[in-house]
């Protein structure tokens, strides 16, 4: 009878060790962590949140809240989704501290048969997360059974579910650190950003969703504030964003923007024409008025063929190469490329051929080699092209997984042929940019675990570092190195976003959110004038703006 009594009580007694972990390492943290904070609202998870606490469900009716030994449960369902929220009262110069004990369980996507990492917070909401306005900004944690994030761009790669954890948001101005059972994660800088709703600061804990729904158990949420010591880090780039416009085109949807300066007041720009699949068709538009207008290139518009990349010969010849390849009977893969006259008002359009190591080749009908927007002119006249391979693999247990790798290849005969030159790392969507003729960098979308990974070159690109997480995502990152020496990457999803480096990407410690639209948040960069960029992005419609970009000495 006695082992039956253990058995039985086994998972509970897991359950309050893990809860006990948790607290011991939130004890022994809070000599440094907890210093000097005036705690002014908390809750215990001990019995249903009281005053100044208030409940919300929506639709209007009772969350559904129950307790158990380790905290509150709130489950969302037909009955509603459930939050409590508290006001709270700080100054500008105040330090909020944010310490919630959490463990989560599942969690639904916000479409049917969606992930919940399919999730958009701006606009979906999130079934598990924690938010919190001091009334002129507002931002906060979302919990993903595989990663806590931000609302907006900033990602920790863990397991929210299996145990309880200690989360921490320490916000001042519009920076939000958050840190994770006493060891700090994300730096923040810029974190805390989205204008608030209303004046009135608060907390609230539970759900924020439209329709996806979660379950979590609450151990205590609690938000304190304490008067800030050290100085303000300083931003290093200074930035004023202009008025978008649209750039319309009433026959077909545009998304999906790749921006070109050619030089000579020409601008190109390959768009996405389809529903985001393989050999989708794409159109090549051309503008000469910086951006404000453009014009589909005959013959270049609507087709699997359009080039992605191009670039400005020195003979004044455009070279650009189809985005999309194909493998042949004999297991070559071939795409096209494009010749365009200086003006870009003709072209010719001839078959190329790129060849990779077996490893990262064309080898099932599934496999696809992709070629990226980065491409330059090399020294001795020759040309190198940023590609990614997409191509399944077997793993040891006998399930299909797909690995993608991004590749820097070459061309000595005018993009008739392309070698392989080296390997930049793992993942896709890679953005190059070289820093000297000897010194590069590249960054390339998060992939699973929505962190965008850096590495760097100090050969030329023929050997690279290990990746380097960044605390930001996800897709489609674009580097452009400015003239007055700074590093601009604007990158995607949920929000349209840039980041500045002024030490060639070793660190990023300027970031905006420039559009919080939902689209597919797809972003291109290219100075167009000393300090000015042109920043273009898909969400909701393709639109573009400039902006000022002065260095703060």
């Amino acid at each position: 009878m006695k082992s039956v009594f253990k058995s039985a009580l086994a998972p509970a007694i897991t359950a309050l060790s893990f809860l006990c972990l948790c607290v011991a390492k939130t004890v022994r943290a809070e000599a440094g962590l907890n210093s000097n904070v005036t705690w002014l609202v908390e809750y215990d998870g001990k019995s249903l949140p009281a005053a100044p606490w208030t409940a919300n469900a929506t639709p209007n009716r009772t969350p559904n809240a129950t307790l158990e030994n380790n905290g509150l449960r709130l489950v969302d369902s037909d009955s509603g989704f459930a939050n409590y929220r508290a006001p709270f009262k700080s100054t500008p110069e105040d330090e909020v501290i944010v310490e919630v004990v959490v463990k989560t369980s599942a969690i639904t996507g916000s479409q049917p048969k969606k992930t919940a990492s399919s999730l958009w917070p701006w606009r979906d909401g999130a079934p598990v997360a924690v938010q919190v306005s001091d009334g002129r900004h507002q931002e906060g944690l979302v919990l993903f059974p595989t990663q806590a994030a931000s609302f907006t761009d900033r990602f920790i790669p863990m397991d929210t579910t299996a145990a309880f954890h200690n989360y921490r948001l320490v916000i001042r101005g519009t920076n939000m650190q958050i840190w994770v059972d006493g060891a700090k994660k994300v730096d923040g800088l810029g974190a805390f950003w989205k204008p608030a709703d209303s004046p009135e600061a608060f907390i609230q804990f539970g759900s924020t969703a439209k329709t996806a729904t979660g379950e979590a158990l609450w151990a205590s949420v609690r938000l304190g504030v304490r008067k800030a010591t050290g100085a303000v880090p300083k931003e290093p780039v200074q930035i004023t964003v202009g008025d978008a416009w649209e750039i319309p085109r009433a026959d077909i949807r545009q998304t999906r923007p790749y921006l070109y300066d050619m030089g000579d007041g020409l601008l190109l720009m390959s768009v996405a024409q389809g529903p985001d699949a393989f050999y989708e068709p794409y159109g090549l538009l051309k503008s000469t008025d910086t951006g404000k207008t453009w014009t589909p290139i005959a013959g270049l518009d609507k087709l699997d063929t359009t080039p992605l990349p191009c670039l400005r010969r020195p003979d004044g010849r455009i070279l650009a190469v189809s985005r999309w390849t194909r493998t042949q009977d004999d297991g070559r893969v071939r795409g096209k490329t494009a010749l365009l006259n200086a003006d870009a008002t003709s072209f010719e359009m001839i078959d190329n051929e790129l060849i990779l190591p077996k490893e990262f080749t064309n080898e099932s009908k599934g496999d696809q080699i992709i070629c990226e927007r980065h491409i330059w002119n090399d020294s001795d006249g020759g040309a190198t092209m940023v590609v990614w391979s997409r191509k399944a693999v077997k793993l040891a247990d006998g399930r299909s997984d797909t690995v993608r790798m991004s590749h820097l290849m070459r061309s000595t005969d005018e993009g008739r042929t392309w070698i392989y030159f080296s390997t930049i790392g793992p993942g896709g969507e890679p953005s190059v940019c070289r820093l000297s003729p000897t010194e590069q960098t590249a960054v390339i979308r998060g992939d699973r675990d929505s962190q965008m990974k850096q590495m760097f070159s100090s050969d030329g690109g023929r050997t690279w570092s290990k990746p380097v997480r960044l605390e930001v995502g996800k897709v489609l990152p674009d580097l452009c190195l400015m003239s007055n020496g700074v590093l601009a990457c604007s990158y995607g999803r949920p929000a349209s976003c840039l980041m500045f480096s002024v030490d060639g990407g070793r660190t990023w410690p300027s970031h905006y959110v420039i559009s919080d639209k939902v689209g597919f948040n797809y972003t291109s960069i290219r100075e167009i004038a000393p300090g000015k960029l042109l920043y273009v992005h898909d969400a909701p419609k393709m639109n573009a703006l400039l902006i000022d970009v002065r260095r703060v000495d």
